[in-house]
């Protein structure tokens, strides 16, 4: 049963922690077609067997149509993105084949028919979030209050941190403050679709002080979405995609665009909200799983070599089965 009590420390930090992170059965070629759990969801798409690799590049935020350096500049033999105009703007950009797939998450909220619960109630805040290279200048006390000042409808409001943020030891703070804490855990931990929606299902309304993918994946499982509190301060020291020193997230056209969108608290979703978040989703464009499977298939005939990928499987399952029979024996 949910109790809405958030989790201890403990087990905030053990699930953030990269030594129980399981990255699933095959090597990561590429971070961006793995990480949340993303490579996990576009195998079982692609009718594609998860002790391959994937040797495709894919879109990492809900969202951002950009087209940014990484997503030219590498050597995977194909890009999947989630949206017709990102689809549109990369083929300008580039000749590597380019597919819109529907957003793993998604494919895997709807094949296993997750929906909120009857019992959901309360806010699910998902704070801007961090990375080891851009960090928070705004005052986190100041966000724990405005989220305490939320209406009595929108309560109880807990948090879901970010792994970064729990790194950063922000986690601590709102349990300072007596605001239940949640997080996801470790974003290469091929659990973490799973984890995400075990969680987001029990509350009735989320927000955040900016848009993020969390924005999108609420609304279309039909939870709405409010940005509130003062816009968060994030300062970029070393990624080099953004600019560096505050990092200006209203310039991107998808971000201002979102940001108007969902402004303000929402208790029921408009037709326009969820348009456009179906459009972000890969929902009403993507390619067909035949044609991923294609795709897929394609590119690791032109980059694979079974010899040196079985082998790294075959240890993945040798350790799995060594670590069960240890538990079974206590």
């Amino acid at each position: 049963m949910f109790d809405y009590k958030g989790y201890t420390k403990e087990k905030i930090e053990q699930l953030c922690d990269d030594k129980f992170a399981h990255k699933g059965f095959s090597e990561w070629i590429y971070w961006t077609s793995e990480v949340y759990s993303f490579g996990k969801y576009i195998r079982d798409y692609g009718l594609y067997p998860k002790f391959l690799p994937l040797m495709c590049y894919c879109n990492h935020g809900i969202g951002d149509d950009m087209v940014y350096d990484h997503e030219l500049k590498n050597d995977a033999s194909c890009m999947f993105v989630f949206s017709d105009k990102k689809c549109t703007d990369y083929k300008k950009e580039s000749r590597k084949p380019c597919y819109i797939i529907p957003a793993p998450f998604v494919w895997y909220r709807k094949k296993y028919y997750i929906e909120p619960l009857n019992t959901a109630k309360g806010t699910l805040a998902f704070p801007a979030h961090t990375t080891p290279e851009i960090d928070l200048g705004s005052d986190i006390e100041l966000y724990i209050q405005e989220l305490r000042n939320l209406p009595e409808e929108f309560q109880p409001v807990s948090v879901c941190i970010h792994m970064h943020d729990v790194n950063k030891g922000q986690h601590e703070i709102f349990l300072k403050h007596g605001i239940p804490v949640y997080t996801v855990g470790n974003a290469f931990d091929y659990r973490f679709a799973k984890r995400f929606y075990d969680i987001l299902k029990n509350f009735k309304y989320t927000t955040s002080n900016m848009v993020g993918s969390y924005t999108y994946y609420s609304v279309e499982m039909g939870i709405p979405f409010s940005i509130y509190g003062d816009r968060p301060i994030l300062i970029n020291n070393a990624d080099e995609n953004i600019e560096k020193g505050e990092y200006q997230f209203l310039k991107n056209e998808c971000y201002k665009q979102s940001s108007i969108l969902f402004a303000g608290l929402q208790k029921e979703i408009t037709k326009e909200q969820k348009e456009y978040v179906e459009k972000s989703l890969g929902i009403q464009d993507c390619a067909s799983r035949s044609q991923i499977a294609k795709a897929l298939y394609g590119a690791y005939l032109k980059k694979g070599n079974i010899f040196k990928e079985l082998p790294y499987t075959l240890n993945i399952l040798r350790k799995k089965i060594k670590q069960k029979f240890k538990r079974s024996k206590r």
